[in-house]
């Protein structure tokens, strides 16, 4: 019979500070992280099973991480999003894969040790984007690897911007490596519009890109991912803005709070215009009593 998840991650739990109790509600988890430094932190986890796959969350509360944050991988539930897609370790068929699962729960909880103490998330070049912006992310790395190594690792860097050609009427999307404009796309065509650029892959330094094989689309389909990620990152933490989701305040910088910021300033516009006065529920706004 082969073992259940739960019996093949409590088998190798004390080779990475753990222990497992299996219990009727999944498996309670002790873990020990011990930083660089030699200072010892502890947790306490659930781990829930649904087949072959896992899922696991904080327990205590309050705990040492917030209930929620997108940008820390922290999800409503409070479980740890620790990977997506073909890097998600969640699924636990054999020893190998309880074993790459506790060491991703152990680098994870690593790193949000030092997000409690730096306030920014580390290893935030291999973080994933939220919701379905994290298909269109995996999109455009695919197409960068087909870029070449030194275009992927610029991209893991974060050296390269998309965004919206600010001239009117024109549909482009505009690809730039610092000050540098790299390249344009019609968002109508989907093509390379204006001069090719140079083949950033290296084989031909002065090479351009219509010649280098199928690089040209691989470009074009980097730059209309990237920014298709950044919409539908901006619409996932909007509408958790929306939803009444809270900053948890721990992280310097946070997409959660800019977007709770935004969708305050919208609902004060939206108060404030003409149009708001038109409700039964608008009240003009009281007299000073102040003399004049």
């Amino acid at each position: 019979m082969t073992p259940r998840p739960l019996e093949l991650l409590q088998r190798v739990a004390p080779d990475y500070g753990a222990t497992l109790i299996v219990d009727p509600v999944g498996g309670l988890v002790g873990i020990t992280v011990v930083r660089a430094g030699g200072a010892e932190y502890a947790f306490r986890l659930l781990v829930s099973v649904a087949g072959e796959h896992v899922s696991v969350r904080e327990i205590a509360d309050p705990g040492m991480l917030p209930g929620f944050c997108p940008d820390r991988h922290i999800n409503g539930d409070r479980s740890f999003c620790l990977g997506w897609g073909e890097d998600n370790p969640s699924r636990i068929q054999d020893e190998a894969a309880a074993r790459h699962w506790w060491a991703t729960v152990y680098q994870y909880l690593t790193y949000q040790i030092g997000a409690n103490a730096r306030r920014v998330f580390p290893g935030a070049e291999n973080g994933r984007a939220h919701g379905r912006a994290a298909q269109h992310q995996a999109n455009a790395e695919q197409a960068a690897e087909r870029l070449g190594p030194a275009f992927k690792a610029d991209v893991l860097a974060g050296q390269f911007m998309v965004r919206k050609d600010s001239r009117p009427q024109k549909r482009r999307l505009e690809l730039w490596h610092g000050k540098l404009l790299l390249a344009r796309v019609s968002t109508r065509t989907e093509t390379l519009v204006g001069r090719p650029p140079v083949c950033p892959c290296g084989r031909d330094p002065d090479g351009a890109i219509t010649a280098c094989g199928d690089h040209a689309a691989a470009l074009v389909t980097f730059i209309l991912e990237q920014h298709r990620c950044a919409l539908a990152d901006t619409a996932f933490l909007e509408d958790c803005a929306a939803a009444g989701a809270r900053c948890c305040g721990t992280l310097d910088i946070c997409g959660l709070r800019s977007a709770i910021k935004r969708t305050q300033t919208v609902s004060l516009k939206t108060e404030n215009s003409p149009r708001a006065r038109t409700s039964k529920f608008w009240r003009p706004p009281a007299k000073s009593k102040r003399p004049r």
